[in-house]
């Protein structure tokens, strides 16, 4: 064996070990009491469980998108543009910033933002999934300046505001754990709109509610901005009590008035309900009337009784 060989196998001899050494060491030390990587190892150990994780949070899809990070950012102002960003199918994921203001005018898939504090989101871009999701942020504003949002998912949040250019842009908000949210339009500079955990358990005060596990939607319902607790029924299908409610009212309308078609088609056909035959046709509606006006029944005496 040469010495080259020699080296190359010395040399994967200590890299086994040392892998061997880390998964010892990672099962022994779950508090991380041993000396930890430093400088640039620790730096890219860390990058790498933070990719992992954020591919755990954009699901089975993530291998296909691209994420656009911005992380750990303290006191900048930053616009991502189509000449940051150029590939469409781009997430873009703020985390763990603070003080920041963003504005996102490129074409993206999707909009992530976890553990943000005091800061201010613009957005002006098409989404394609039309969806954005923030949970454990503090103060933080969200501007929606299009009708590209179809579904703003909030969770476990405290003093959101949420500013929409027009009534027609806002959707739906999915929320969950969120301690007062307000909502704004631009367009009315008067109004306020205050909801968040507390007022839901007043409004619902006959239940008891929970923080983390209760879910609510707010939306425009006939025109007025209302917020409801989110429901499953017993088939799976999610709504809102509202909603239930109006579904059984219109299905037991509807049934009232399919049973009146019935009955009147049968009637017309001198069939009634609950009887077991066929009552016969004093005349049939294309003979000519009887009461000898030369007319065809159906057109004479026979109009009546239709």
């Amino acid at each position: 064996m040469s010495s080259n060989q020699q080296s190359n196998l010395k040399t994967q001899e200590e890299i086994s070990a040392q892998v061997i050494t880390d998964s010892v060491a990672a099962v022994a030390d779950p508090k991380n009491s041993l000396p930890q990587p430093k400088g640039e190892d620790a730096i890219k150990m860390k990058e790498t469980i933070e990719d992992k994780k954020a591919d755990a949070q954009l699901g089975s899809g993530a291998k296909d998108q691209a994420v656009h990070f911005v992380k750990d950012s303290n006191n900048e102002t930053i616009e991502l543009d189509k000449e940051t960003i150029k590939n469409v199918k781009t997430t873009v994921y703020f985390k763990n910033c603070k003080d920041g203001n963003f504005t996102i005018s490129a074409r993206i898939t999707k909009v992530m933002i976890e553990s943000c504090q005091r800061c201010t989101f613009n957005f002006k871009c098409r989404i394609f999934t039309n969806t954005i999701e923030a949970w454990k942020t503090v103060d933080c504003k969200v501007n929606i300046l299009n009708d590209q949002v179809k579904t703003f998912q909030v969770d476990m949040t405290s003093r959101m505001n949420v500013t929409f250019d027009t009534r027609t842009s806002l959707y739906s908000i999915v929320w969950s754990g969120v301690n007062d949210m307000k909502l704004f339009f631009q367009d009315e500079p008067e109004f306020v709109h205050q909801t968040g955990f507390e007022q839901m358990k007043a409004q619902y005060s006959n239940q008891e509610l929970s923080f983390t596990v209760d879910q609510f939607t707010t939306r425009i319902i006939k025109g007025e901005l209302l917020t409801e607790q989110i429901i499953r029924l017993a088939n799976g299908h999610i709504t809102t009590e509202r909603e239930a409610n109006e579904f059984d009212n219109n299905e037991d309308l509807n049934k009232k008035r399919a049973e009146e078609f019935i009955r009147k088609r049968l009637a017309e056909n001198g069939v009634s309900l609950g009887t077991t035959g066929i009552k016969k046709p004093e005349q049939d509606r294309n003979d000519v009337c009887k009461c000898g006006s030369g007319k065809k029944f159906k057109k004479c005496c026979g109009v009546s009784k239709n």
